[in-house]
């Protein structure tokens, strides 16, 4: 039900956005980055795309969805690296930890939201 929900504010925005040029812009494809924090399932993410875009000038598109998970970085040390989610639960503040470099305290930063949205327009004449 999560994922129906983000996608059906993103679908809506880029519907919004589309409509109002004249023509109406056709999208080939949605490239969406999303927070790996933000989504429980990306084959749930894609369904729901799938499923809301019909009867839209959407319909035709593609998607093409991107995770970004959360990083650990370390402002002491420099380092910086991919968070290791197996013991996350996606509703838990963005705490911080020690860094396994230096044992400075590191930030878990990232991971959340939508990061951007890209369109690719169709060429004209191709079909919608």
């Amino acid at each position: 039900m999560h994922e129906y929900t983000l996608m059906q504010g993103i679908i809506n925005s880029i519907l919004a956005r589309t409509s109002q040029e004249e023509p109406p812009l056709a999208v080939a494809e949605v490239i969406l980055e999303v927070g790996l924090l933000s989504i429980h399932s990306e084959a749930a993410a894609r369904q729901a795309f799938e499923i809301l875009v019909q009867g839209t000038s959407l319909e035709n598109s593609r998607l093409k969805l991107i995770i970004i998970p959360p990083s650990l970085e370390c402002p002491a040390c420099g380092y910086a690296e991919t968070y290791p989610l197996d013991h996350w639960h996606a509703h838990d503040p963005l705490p911080g930890e020690p860094c396994p470099r230096c044992g400075g305290w590191a930030k878990i930063s990232g991971g959340q939201g939508v990061e951007s949205i890209q369109l690719i327009l169709a060429e004209p004449g191709e079909a919608r």
